[in-house]
């Protein structure tokens, strides 16, 4: 009966239900937005609640590099005075200094959960107003064998239109080592339990997972109970045989709708509804397949669309997809674009050139700015007193990032547009990085060789170079050691902390 009562705003026209919503006072319009999708549409589409405080725009992109202390930001060029600074910078945190700037490892509607890799501790942050708490550790800490088998993944829960608080969801991750004998394993009795009882259920994820949640309403962690809805996609084994390091695979969560989508080890994902204590297991898109290395093949995101996802094949080839979830109990992936880039980059003479000297710098530009924020850092950490090579430290204004993603000139859209049927042999020795999807538009940013950021509009299969991403010094870096393995689009929001769009203060 209450499905029957709210599919009946379906049937009314967008403009006659705004009307009807923008009468409210902002916490029933609040309440409203929570009742179901075509009404959280609306208030959403049409920015009813607060839209000058919740996170409605695109700020930025948090890049993580390996080798690496800080989490760099890519963002559009801003002027002076624009009225938030927001970068890698973390030196606000506790106890902050040279070494706790911090390192961004998720991203929720305009908070951070950030680790500070010296003193070892978790904060969360919102870089617009500079608000951090600590979170604190799990009461319970792994057993030796635990430690030695999988680790924990943290991931933020955060609605600010639906909710003032946040929760912090901690998920099973295998972890990947070389092969031990019998003996090197920790054989107490505490250990041999602990192991036992997760090897005794084979399939992954088990029918009922535990996960740690931290809820900022109690300042307690708590073990949930989830029940899964439909079958396992894998084994133990699966899980173990493909298992990876802590530091540098991509697993990200995305949060939309009151559900949490978790991508897992093997590319399968998690749709947890923390409201309900239940899940889903959604497979793979179509070919993806478990591989023989454990290197994430997805990217999970959402954009305009909704969920979606995106895989690089073959260097250059671009694929995204769509998550369907008109069944009643069945989500799947749905292929909506699947384009090579190579010939561009070729036409365009974007050709992938090796760091040849200690001095290497791409020749890239765009309307994008890359902070540098690592060599400020090491230049600080040295004590070198020089005044910031022209390296900007001020974070645009988020009416700035919006125009610079989707506005360009009619020079650079003849210029950004290519033909299928052109012919070009040579042969493209690059690679790009998924950095994310514009949360609110068909835009898919990528990194290519390291050198530089694109966006590729996909309705319109244009690309624009949007700059440089390629670190100062980093060719000082190993070459095995020089890639990017975490990225997060960020969505700045004012809002205070403990105050919701449904506030009128």
């Amino acid at each position: 009966m209450e499905e029957e009562k709210t599919g009946m705003l379906t049937l009314l026209p967008d403009d006659v239900l705004a009307d009807a919503l923008g009468r409210l006072q902002p916490r029933s319009l609040a309440a409203c937005r929570c009742v179901c999708s075509a009404g959280r549409a609306v208030v959403d589409d049409r920015r009813l609640l607060r839209a000058d405080l919740l996170p409605h725009s695109l700020g930025g992109i948090f890049i993580n590099f390996q080798s690496h202390r800080l989490s760099e930001f890519f963002s559009a060029a801003g002027s002076e005075g624009a009225p938030v600074s927001i970068s890698g910078k973390h030196d606000y945190l506790p106890k902050g200094n040279r070494r706790s700037w911090g390192y961004v490892r998720d991203h929720c509607n305009g908070l951070l959960l950030v680790v500070d890799g010296y003193y070892d501790v978790h904060h969360v942050l919102n870089p617009a107003t500079r608000w951090v708490a600590l979170l604190p550790r799990r009461p319970t800490p792994p057993s030796p064998v635990e430690m030695d088998t999988y680790y924990q993944d943290e991931y933020l829960v955060y609605d600010p239109a639906t909710s003032p608080d946040y929760e912090v969801v901690s998920v099973t991750r295998f972890r990947c080592g070389p092969e031990r004998e019998p003996g090197d394993y920790d054989t107490s009795e505490d250990a041999l339990s602990s192991l036992a009882e997760m090897i005794k259920q084979p399939e992954w994820p088990p029918s009922v997972c535990i996960l740690p949640v931290f809820s900022s309403r109690t300042g307690q962690w708590e073990e949930r109970s989830f029940a899964r809805q439909g079958e396992a996609l894998r084994t133990i084994d699966d899980m173990m045989e493909h298992g990876g390091w802590p530091d540098d695979q991509q697993h990200n969560a995305v949060y939309w709708q009151g559900v949490l989508y978790i991508h897992c080890q093997t590319d399968f994902v998690m749709r947890v509804s923390l409201s309900s204590d239940k899940y889903h297991v959604i497979k793979p898109p179509a070919g993806i397949e478990m591989e023989c290395y454990p290197i994430p093949q997805i990217y999970l995101g959402k954009s305009a669309e909704g969920m979606c996802c995106a895989s690089i094949k073959e260097r250059c080839r671009v694929r995204v997809w769509s998550l369907n979830e008109s069944g009643r109990d069945v989500a799947e992936w749905v292929l909506k674009h699947d384009v090579d880039l190579s010939k561009w980059l070729l036409k365009h003479e974007l050709e992938y050139t090796r760091p040849a000297s200690r001095y290497y710098r791409p020749n890239v530009k765009g309307p994008w700015n890359f902070q540098d924020i690592n060599d400020y850092y090491y230049r600080y950490k040295n004590n070198c007193h020089h005044k910031d090579d022209g390296v900007s430290m001020d974070e645009p204004t988020e009416q700035e990032v919006e125009e610079c993603c989707s506005e360009a000139s009619s020079v650079d859209d003849e210029k950004l547009t290519w033909s299928s049927d052109d012919e070009d042999r040579r042969c493209y020795d690059g690679y790009m990085d998924i950095l994310g999807f514009h949360p609110y538009k068909e835009i898919i940013f990528l990194g290519e060789s390291l050198a530089r950021g694109l966006a590729y509009h996909w309705n319109s299969s244009k690309v624009q170079v949007l700059g440089n991403i390629f670190p100062a010094r980093y060719e000082e870096e190993l070459p095995n050691e020089r890639s990017i393995i975490f990225s997060f689009p960020y969505t700045p929001c004012m809002l205070a902390m403990g105050q919701t769009a449904g506030d009128n203060s």
